[in-house]
């Protein structure tokens, strides 16, 4: 490897390490996973990136070292693993499913039983071409699958974060992560480049990623990276002053109905307010506590769909009718915010009543 190469992998390795240690106090201590459930995922990708550098910093390694085994491990599971972190910090789901774990440790697991399967049986599959490209085009193929939907979410969910900080850690840290590791994917497994420069210029995107993740990490408060799924805000604040621009947002929600409008987004709300779009995600957030502009709609249609259910004149209408109306896209986007608003579903809630 050349100097400098060697310079910008042995940093990065050293700023990831750093990066695991400084976040590993914050659910040591606590036994909560759900609260700090993204705090162990991004220590976990952290550390599978330290693995990942093993070769480069304490290399060559022997063939089925200890070292070889730890390098082998974190270097598969880190396209997974970043899944998982950036499922858990921007998804708007409030758990990861059991599927989503099992879909994460294919990435892994995969290459893992047909390395075991040579040893043990003692026979190299590259020679059934047929099997082996199997194997490894179907990994590659999963890696690939996760890293562009880990990119889709932070897209398609950035619009409604409404927490500024966050949104800027969304297009700088997760969009060159999933890049980065695009990178290495489509060069070292796809093509099998061994340009005399790549490493590094390889190795110096991942130290100008791994800087930037620390500097904007650690320069923040905890909370707006790392924050319990299923915290929401309220529109009610008694014994607080509402500015002039809150009464109109919550008079627009509570008189004009805006939630009950198809496809509202944060965007249309500001030109129908004429509050500037960055202001009024200020006042959402800073104001009402909301952190997603979806939880913040979702709350004034589930209080309207929860009175309709109430009424015994409103016996005979349909639940998915009245989630309709009330501006819900679908009846299973419904019941999920429903049952997490009052812990049962609304026919249950219907029969209560």
């Amino acid at each position: 490897m050349q100097p400098l190469s060697s310079f910008l992998a042995h940093s990065a390795f050293s700023l990831m390490a750093l990066c695991v240690l400084l976040l590993l106090p914050k659910y040591i201590t606590q036994s909560n996973y759900r609260k700090n459930r993204s705090i162990i995922l991004f220590s976990i990708s952290m550390a599978c990136g330290c693995g990942y550098l093993i070769s480069e910093c304490f290399g060559p390694l022997n063939n089925m070292s200890i070292l070889w085994w730890l390098e082998y491990i974190a270097g598969n599971a880190l396209p997974g693993v970043f899944w998982l972190t950036s499922i858990s910090i921007f998804s708007e789901k409030n758990e990861l499913e059991y599927w989503q774990y099992v879909l994460a440790s294919s990435t892994l697991f995969i290459p893992l039983v047909s390395t075991l399967l040579q040893l043990i049986i003692g026979f190299d599959l590259r020679e059934l071409p047929a099997f082996w490209g199997l194997v490894t085009y179907g990994a590659l193929i999963i890696e690939l699958f996760l890293i562009i939907h880990a990119l889709l979410v932070a897209v398609k969910t950035w619009q409604a974060d409404l927490v500024q900080d966050r949104r800027y850690i969304r297009g700088s840290v997760v969009v060159f992560s999933a890049m980065y590791i695009l990178l290495v994917i489509v060069s070292e497994q796809l093509f099998n480049l061994d340009w005399v420069w790549l490493d590094t210029v390889k190795f110096l995107l991942l130290l100008t990623l791994i800087t930037t993740v620390n500097f904007v990490l650690f320069s923040l408060k905890d909370d707006v990276l790392f924050h319990s799924p299923n915290t929401h805000g309220s529109p009610i604040k008694p014994n607080k002053a509402q500015s002039l621009e809150l009464q109109r947002i919550i008079n627009c929600m509570l008189t004009e109905k805006f939630y009950q409008n198809e496809g509202v987004t944060i965007s249309l709300l500001s030109r129908h307010l004429s509050i500037q779009e960055y202001k009024l995600r200020q006042l959402i957030n800073g104001e009402l506590e909301y952190r997603n502009f979806n939880d913040f709609l979702n709350y004034y249609r589930i209080k309207e769909v929860t009175d309709n259910l109430s009424k015994a004149e409103n016996s005979h209408i349909p639940v998915l009718t009245l989630a309709l109306d009330s501006g819900f896209r679908s009846l299973s986007s419904f019941n999920k915010a429903f049952k997490n608003t009052h812990g049962i579903t609304p026919t249950e809630f219907r029969n209560r009543i």
